[in-house]
């Protein structure tokens, strides 16, 4: 398989992960795709080895969090207000749920990602977090608590 193959299948394979992690921390399609993009240029660049498929969707997801940290850090975006974005959804209920999770702070709104839509557990995302396990429990129950009252009653069967 040649190099370029190699990208093409990694970036087949993680695109999903990746946009949505950015579109998630950024609330920005533009600064989604900035990140999107840069994810899979350190990757062709850097070229990692990995020791196993776990190991290598972490890694993505670890760039793109930072990546996405960067951006928020730089101060010409501190400066910047954020506009509404026009994202279409199959249901009002997605649109809601979308609209709840992108009010939540940033760590909060990255933990739940990880832990409903990627399915990975406390332990996982305190690694891929750089955080205790304790501090993802604390934003886990903080997020959950934020968006039973954003949506009402939404979340009432768990």
């Amino acid at each position: 398989m040649t190099n370029t193959e190699k990208i093409k299948n990694v970036i087949e394979k993680y695109s999903d992960i990746v946009y949505k992690i950015a579109i998630t921390r950024t609330g920005s399609i533009e600064n989604a795709e900035d990140i999107f993009q840069e994810v899979f240029i350190k990757y062709s660049q850097k070229n990692p080895n990995f020791e196993n498929e776990e190991h290598e969707k972490a890694w993505f997801i670890k760039v793109t969090i930072n990546l996405t940290k960067n951006l928020h850090n730089e101060a010409w975006n501190r400066k910047t207000i954020p506009l509404e974005e026009n994202i279409k959804f199959e249901n009002k209920e997605e649109e809601d749920v979308f609209s709840a999770v992108n009010q939540l702070p940033q760590n909060y709104k990255t933990v739940i990602y990880l832990f409903y839509y990627e399915g990975y557990k406390v332990k996982e995302i305190s690694k891929i977090m750089n955080t205790r396990e304790g501090t993802i429990k604390t934003w886990l129950s903080r997020a959950r608590e934020s968006l039973k009252e954003k949506i009402k009653g939404g979340f009432e069967d768990e």
